[in-house]
């Protein structure tokens, strides 16, 4: 305005004309569409995600992560329902099942582990349409009996990465993966190494139980798949996106994804420590997402470039998030991703037309082709269109 001013008065225009034309010039260019354009929109895809039970808490997602490369779904809790149910039970000859599930639900009952939480459930027969152990004559009432909360004869439990280890009237009882009885060199009978392989052909999880030295019983949990897994992840192809599943699971568990062609690869076995790794590697080729619930998937939230949790997980998985599901709606998130994909273009369209608006209003009015009254009218109907554009839905189907 000052430079426009200048110019004109030494070009022999009037001090009256030269104010005029530098008033007009800063008029006509207040910056408030350029103020108003991100901020606008940004606001417009966080109340229509919002609209669709998805709480936006990182606003740059909008700018930072509308084109997802690939989509990183962790299987147990997101795929699936995260409902671990006990569903089976095998004993060695003369072994009681009553006290298999119940020595494992009084130190299973220490643990957070959605597996441990279906043991304990499974046994005290809180899960009974589901559970073949719980409704077997009277077990889950032997069990309850056998399980007080504050069991006097349950001591010393310590939580480990693969299982939990507890004393339950004198004898040291664990329970948990193979690979810790195989550490300490506990017997395992052939009878029970079979059952756990065919539980995780199943595409269920093997618990081993033992005390003495030896495990005494094999217990099968499960989870089902989350309604509608097949058209979420079908939708996330159509889009151009990389699906990958990862699990901590074995293969099997996981070999329905595995066969369903939207899915380009399945990571199995992958412990959590390395869950953040694997979501690095990945962004090597590019921007990645992660959809997790648990714990052990805040790491790898965290280390994505777009982190989304499901409302039903873990506080440490809600905080690591930029999204959080509040309905546990696995169709959310081709959602969100048509709301990012709206706002960013809602983005655009705005700081296009406030960049637009200043390139041609700015010389049209160091010209003198606009009066200060012309250039206030200009520069209202300017924010008007940004504001009445960023008010418009943005989610697209």
């Amino acid at each position: 305005a000052a430079v426009g001013a200048a110019a004109t008065l030494a070009l022999g225009s009037a001090p009256i004309d030269a104010a005029l034309v530098g008033l007009t010039v800063l008029i006509v260019s207040c910056p408030c569409a350029l103020g108003l354009a991100t901020p606008l929109a940004v606001a417009a895809g966080i109340r229509d995600a919002a609209k669709r039970g998805i709480v936006v808490v990182s606003d740059a997602v909008f700018e930072d992560a509308a084109d997802i490369d690939t989509v990183v779904l962790d299987k147990t809790g997101t795929l699936t329902d995260g409902r671990m149910r006990l569903l089976d039970a095998t004993t060695e000859d003369g072994t009681p099942v009553d006290r298999v599930c119940g020595r494992a639900a009084a130190v299973e009952r220490a643990s957070p582990h959605p597996i441990a939480e279906a043991i304990v459930s499974g046994v005290l027969g809180e899960d009974r349409n589901h559970t073949g152990v719980a409704t077997d004559g009277g077990t889950a009432a032997a069990a309850d009996s056998a399980l007080p909360r504050d069991h006097p004869d349950t001591t010393d439990i310590d939580v480990l990465d693969r299982g939990v280890v507890g004393r339950v009237d004198g004898d040291e009882v664990i329970v948990g993966h193979p690979d810790l009885f195989d550490e300490r060199n506990w017997a395992v009978s052939d009878h029970l190494r079979g059952a756990g392989t065919a539980t995780r052909d199943r595409g269920n999880v093997p618990v081993y139980v033992g005390w003495g030295g030896r495990v005494r019983g094999v217990l099968a949990v499960g989870d089902e798949v989350r309604e509608g897994w097949e058209s979420v992840v079908a939708d996330l192809d159509a889009d151009g996106r990389r699906v990958v599943v990862l699990t901590g699971d074995a293969s099997a568990a996981a070999r329905q994804f595995a066969d369903h062609p939207a899915i380009n690869e399945v990571f199995a076995e992958v412990p959590p420590e390395a869950k953040a790794e694997t979501v690095r590697r990945l962004g090597a080729d590019g921007s990645v997402a992660m959809v997790g619930d648990g714990s052990n998937d805040a790491p790898a939230l965290a280390a994505a470039d777009l982190g989304v949790s499901i409302a039903s997980g873990t506080d440490l998985a809600a905080d690591a998030a930029d999204a959080v599901l509040l309905d546990d709606r696995l169709s959310a998130v081709p959602e969100l991703f048509a709301v990012m994909r709206g706002t960013n273009r809602r983005l655009k369209q705005n700081l296009g037309w406030a960049f637009v608006y200043n390139a041609v209003a700015v010389p049209m009015a160091l010209s003198g082709i606009l009066n200060p009254l012309l250039a206030a009218l200009a520069m209202a109907s300017s924010s008007l269109l940004v504001v009445t554009n960023s008010a418009r839905a943005v989610y697209e189907k």
